[in-house]
């Protein structure tokens, strides 16, 4: 039994490193992680702070995990909210949320081998401007350099 289930994990693995970027379109998906930071152009974001929503999708494989049905098999989502956190909370200060954007991807690239790209939608729920606006944001999909 121990065999077949060592050929069956081998035939997996082909299957999701086959095309270099896993089976399929599989993405596992964080959806409004929020957070308050003092990220910003004007004084008063940076003394007052303000929330911050990011949404993910992490392109990976996720043929082993759905037939395996095995946590280790897939990206640990707390580990990637830690993260997430890490950057937009504890990381440095940035004018620009395409900045902020840029820092959240390059880490969870960096961080998480499985994912084969990130797409990250970075929100700011209360912009300075004239006028109503349910939120300013950037989106920015990048994929592993190999």
């Amino acid at each position: 039994m121990a065999r077949q289930l060592g050929a069956f994990a081998a035939t997996l693995r082909g299957l999701c490193s086959a095309s270099g970027r896993g089976a399929g379109s599989d993405e596992v998906v964080l959806r409004g992680l929020s957070f308050y930071a003092r990220h910003g152009v004007l004084p008063a974001e940076a003394e007052l702070g303000q929330n911050f929503v990011v949404d993910l999708k992490l392109g990976c494989c996720l043929q082993r995990a759905g037939t395996l049905d095995d946590v280790s098999s897939t990206v640990d989502y707390a580990a990637v909210y830690r993260e997430v956190k890490s950057v937009v909370v504890e990381g440095r200060r940035h004018q620009l949320i395409e900045s902020l954007a840029t820092d959240i991807v390059e880490r969870v690239l960096e961080k998480f081998g499985q994912v084969h790209h990130v797409d990250v939608f970075v929100k700011k729920p209360q912009v300075a401007l004239m006028g109503q606006l349910e939120y300013a944001g950037v989106r920015l999909r990048r994929s592993r350099v190999e």
